[in-house]
């Protein structure tokens, strides 16, 4: 989570609360939106001088506003630089298909039943957050508010060696919806999967 709420924070400050309704709204897949859990990754990271806190006020409420810092903008990178590891994506929850053989084999059909039913309703999540990006008006906004911030707008500019706001949050853009089509695509492909290993166990085949 850690690197996730960095990487968050690379676009603009924001505080616990936005940051928790942004990985609600684009991140859930990849960690969990609880506003504990971000309140002490942002403490850890706060301790670790890779994001600052500045208190300020709205409506009337005080609130603490978290930013990214040079250090931490550093290390996100440097995260970023090491290969992907696809295999470390773990899910305990496939030991039940490991161990589905135990159960007996009426119920290993209702079982994988409701594992379609839950990848469906993931998959059409996705499309739905797909469908819902008007990707000119996010940039449009994201150019706004760099436009008052300008520690934030040198921070963007100096991105993959442009000197240009709009260049990089292209580029910025052009990875975020890949890392949607790629969950799509995913969700789809394991839909297929257990329909085929369905038919298998209701037809009797190993």
């Amino acid at each position: 989570m850690d690197k996730i709420i960095l990487g968050i924070l690379m676009l603009r400050r924001m505080t616990a609360y936005e940051i928790k309704n942004t990985i609600k709204s684009n991140f859930k897949s990849i960690c969990s939106d609880s506003l504990g859990s971000i309140q002490i990754a942002l403490k850890k990271l706060f301790e670790k001088k890779l994001v600052t806190c500045d208190e300020v006020v709205e409506n009337g409420v005080n609130k603490k506003r978290y930013a990214i810092t040079g250090l931490g903008q550093k290390e996100l990178i440097e995260w970023l630089k090491e290969p992907i590891d696809i295999s470390k994506t773990k899910n305990m929850d496939f030991g039940k298909l490991l161990f589905m053989g135990f159960v007996p084999r009426q119920n290993q059909s209702e079982l994988i039943d409701k594992v379609i039913l839950s990848l469906e309703q993931e998959y059409n999540e996705l499309i739905k957050i797909k469908n819902s990006i008007n990707i000119q008006k996010e940039k449009s906004e994201i150019q706004t508010y760099l436009s008052t911030d300008e520690q934030y707008k040198d921070r963007i500019k100096s991105l993959n060696n442009t000197n240009s706001i709009s260049k990089s949050i292209n580029e910025i853009s052009k990875f975020t919806l890949a890392t949607l089509d790629y969950g799509i695509d995913m969700t789809s492909f394991n839909i297929d999967w257990f329909k085929k290993f369905k038919g298998r166990i209701v037809n009797g085949k190993n």
